[in-house]
């Protein structure tokens, strides 16, 4: 592995450790699944369409405030290299 990869994965590891403790103590109602926000994204570029945008997209639709679209918007933009308001635009599709 490289410094670069675990760097990430250990960002996006921290993001959904803090996601999942918010939503426990949250605890909202979940009504959106993430997939329109993995479908936007995958439809552009379907190489995009992998495993660190899903979990993106899964903490987006967490629901729990301010965490989830911050979460979703940082994962996207730093760890999966998507452009500022396409990952806007994602993070607004999973919370819908």
């Amino acid at each position: 592995m490289t410094e670069r990869f675990r760097i990430r994965l250990a960002a996006a590891l921290g993001t959904l450790a803090l996601a999942a403790g918010g939503a426990v103590i949250a605890a909202p109602a979940a009504h959106a699944t993430g997939s329109e926000c993995a479908n936007q994204l995958a439809g552009s570029n379907p190489a995009r369409g992998s495993t660190d945008t899903n979990i993106s997209c899964l903490i987006g639709s967490a629901g729990v405030p301010k965490i989830s679209d911050t979460g979703c918007n940082l994962l996207l933009t730093q760890l999966s290299q998507v452009g500022a308001a396409k990952a806007a635009s994602a993070c607004t599709a999973a919370r819908n």
